[in-house]
């Protein structure tokens, strides 16, 4: 079987649409969505793209996708970067997508492999290249699968723990270490790291014409990502 996981989508519309390009000429039979799809410049055209595929990917819960159904069920004002975009987000999502995007599930089990979008025990507990194997088998020393997907962390990487191996889907839309929207697919026992380049300056272009909070920033990460860890 052959499987698409794309991770970390962060309203960047131009990348989400190559990663489904390429993931189309794939012929892969399943694509798992693995969570925090609309924080970030284009929450509609995001949204509005996967919402029309809603019957053929599977949707897993992020931190950002829980959060922001969290401050449309419960409005409140939060005078931070992440509240005002959340309720930036909210504003621009249909009620109908803002339900569907509370009622993704926390993890997929795909024969051997578990998908989820931080850790299996929580949506926000990062596993990054560099956690110390100690910890990072805290985390997962209670599941059965001998494959653990993840993503959160924004950087691509494939980790030996214990008899598990752990990878890291990387970030479609705010990737860290490489330029190129990142993702993984599976071919049967075979697990590769993609990495889709694609147009940023154009890319970029569209994020600052689409006025969203910040637009400055995520446009510089788009055209520029940041080299981050040692």
């Amino acid at each position: 079987m052959r499987v698409a996981a794309i991770y970390d989508i962060h309203g960047n519309y131009k990348a989400l649409e190559a990663v489904l390009n390429e993931i189309e000429k794939e012929k892969v039979d399943k694509v798992i969505v693995g969570g925090d799809l609309a924080w970030g410049p284009q929450p509609k055209k995001v949204i509005d793209k996967l919402f029309a595929g809603k019957e053929d990917f599977i949707f897993i819960m992020g931190n950002s996708d829980r959060e922001i159904f969290e401050q449309y069920k419960n409005p409140q004002r939060i005078d931070n970067m992440v509240g005002g975009l959340n309720q930036w987000c909210i504003e621009q999502l249909t009620t109908e997508q803002l339900e569907w995007l509370g009622s993704f599930k926390f993890s997929h089990l795909e024969e051997n492999v578990l998908f989820v979008h931080g850790s299996p025990r929580s949506d926000t507990e990062a596993i990054r290249f560099d956690t110390p194997e100690s910890e990072v088998y805290e985390m997962i020393k209670n599941e059965n699968a001998s494959v653990i997907v993840c993503g959160h962390t924004h950087i691509q990487f494939r980790r030996n723990i214990s008899s598990k191996e752990v990878i890291n889907a990387g970030s479609v839309g705010l990737q860290s270490r490489v330029k190129g929207a990142c993702w993984l697919l599976i071919n049967s026992d075979e697990y590769i790291l993609r990495v889709t380049e694609y147009d940023f300056a154009n890319a970029a272009k569209d994020i600052l014409l689409d006025g969203a909070p910040y637009k400055e920033e995520f446009a510089d990460h788009v055209k520029n990502p940041p080299y981050e860890g040692p």
